[in-house]
């Protein structure tokens, strides 16, 4: 019974990267996908008798990463941002974890912005605009975009041929972390799902919220989050 819904949770996620990410699977990738799940699970012992039917999984299998949110050690609080981009319309999303995993301040909002990279750019300066209002000096920032990560990292030198929207941000950005204790990382986009659903709402609001109450599927996907179970990404 649970194999139809498992095929449409890794279909699910294909489209998930066609619509967020701009990056499309072949049907035979997306199929090795679910094989490599089945066999995890095979191992686990959760399902033995998948083997029974699914006589094509063999020894070989293509590389597989395991993609999960960690923790924050203490003292760190971590922060994962997202941005949202569609026809013009942009929204950017936040949230604050504690080292236990709680939730401790999360933002979502609508912005105005020129490129998709300057939603990612806003979202993180705005996390940490927050971070050092409320004294959060120590901060891990992890964001899906790589781009970002360079970026923020990158030596001036290396902001030439950013384009000027970017820039400003990015400039922004280095200004606030000069006084707070920040390590920034990169992780992929289902291992930020939280932060994802944060810009997504965003897009339903005329003005920006701020809250430490958070809603049913929020707290749904944090308490995923702490579960540690990781999600799959298959390369060949």
């Amino acid at each position: 019974m649970p194999l139809p819904f498992i095929v449409v949770w890794i279909i699910w996620n294909a489209r998930n990267k066609v619509k967020h990410e701009d990056s499309v699977s072949p049907s035979g990738f997306v199929a090795v996908n679910c094989q490599a799940y089945l066999h995890k699970l095979i191992n686990w012992k959760k399902f033995p008798q998948i083997l029974k039917d699914m006589t094509n999984i063999g020894p070989k299998h293509p590389m597989v990463i395991k993609v999960r949110w960690e923790k924050p050690p203490h003292p760190f609080i971590k922060i994962n941002t997202d941005g949202n981009f569609t026809n013009k319309k942009a929204d950017i999303g936040g949230i604050f974890r504690y080292h236990t995993g709680k939730v401790l301040l999360y933002f979502k909002a609508p912005c105005i912005v020129e490129v998709v990279m300057e939603t990612e750019a806003v979202s993180l300066y705005w996390a940490l605009k927050f971070a050092k209002e409320v004294k959060w000096n120590c901060i891990i920032a992890e964001v899906d975009s790589s781009h970002l990560v360079e970026l923020v990292t990158a030596t001036p030198q290396a902001h030439k041929s950013v384009d000027l929207q970017n820039k400003e941000w990015i400039y922004r950005i280095k200004k606030l972390i000069i006084e707070i204790k920040l390590k920034i990382t990169f992780n992929y986009r289902e291992a930020n799902r939280p932060a994802n659903f944060l810009a997504l709402e965003g897009s339903y609001l005329s003005h920006a919220v701020v809250s430490t109450t958070h809603p049913i599927p929020l707290q749904l996907l944090t308490q995923g989050d702490n579960l540690r179970i990781p999600y799959l990404r298959i390369h060949n």
